[in-house]
């Protein structure tokens, strides 16, 4: 989710937009995580509404993500796939 909400940010902004969706992802619990999409949200929707659209539309598939201890989670969202398509770890 975040490489793809990433496409639609300028290189210069990256890193900033990048650190907000961080929030999101490696919020506690599902509560904390939804206050942190709707404040990324009130932050960038007015330059990039299309971010915002993108997690809310795939949110059911991100909810799942909570119901893992944060050791799990990191080790999840830190998975890269290798160009020939194969899983592989940073």
């Amino acid at each position: 989710m975040v490489r793809n909400s990433l496409n639609f940010v300028p290189w210069k902004m990256q890193q900033e937009v990048a650190a907000d969706l961080k929030t999101i992802y490696t919020s506690s619990t599902l509560e904390p995580a939804e206050q942190m999409l709707g404040a990324f949200e009130a932050r960038w929707d007015k330059d990039y509404p299309s971010i915002g659209q993108s997690w809310r539309r795939n949110w059911a598939r991100v909810i799942p993500f909570f119901d893992y201890p944060p050791e799990i989670r990191k080790v999840i969202y830190a998975r890269r796939k290798s160009p020939w398509g194969t899983p592989r770890m940073p």
